[in-house]
């Protein structure tokens, strides 16, 4: 008998470009939450990076609030940060995991191998990806300091989200 999945460990990356203090720095992050409907709405726990979580009536609002929240954490960062070299110190500490939510990501993935028949709509119809299929990081570049043929739009990611296989 299949047990019933509550939690739904996620993976996503996001792209950001966020003005400093004499700096234009360029953020990639692929980190991992946790969904889980409760209160008659969705909300998205940030495992890496923690401390952020965002919720909505859908999946989509929920990921949107999520990112939001994200990027407001990103540009409070920036306002108190005097150089670029503290911005990034400043980033790198913020993407530190928070153990809480890992256990749970963990056990969701758990659950989740267990059970894969019962996974119901709406997180049937999502991609699904492999832990071969992304590596847990952010990367922080200076972007006003790269040379012409370093910025090129090959490097532009959109914004995506699975559910961890």
């Amino acid at each position: 008998m299949s047990e019933m999945i509550h939690l739904h460990p996620l993976v996503f990356t996001l792209q950001d470009v966020v003005t400093g203090c004499g700096f234009l720095a360029g953020i990639v992050v692929t980190g991992k939450a946790v969904m889980e409907h409760e209160d008659g709405k969705w909300w998205m726990y940030g495992v890496c990076p923690g401390g952020i979580a965002g919720s909505g009536t859908t999946l989509n609002e929920a990921f949107t609030d999520f990112r939001n929240r994200y990027k407001e954490a990103l540009f409070d960062i920036a306002e108190e940060c005097t150089t670029f070299m503290h911005f990034q110190t400043a980033v790198k500490g913020f993407f530190s995991e928070d153990m809480q939510e890992s256990a749970r990501w963990d056990e969701a993935l758990k659950v989740l191998r267990a059970n894969e028949d019962a996974i119901t709509d709406p997180f049937k119809r999502l991609p699904r990806k492999k832990p071969t299929e992304y590596h847990l990081g952010i990367t922080i570049d200076r972007l006003e300091k790269m040379t012409k043929s370093e910025l090129n739009p090959k490097k532009n990611i959109q914004d995506c989200w699975a559910k961890a296989a």
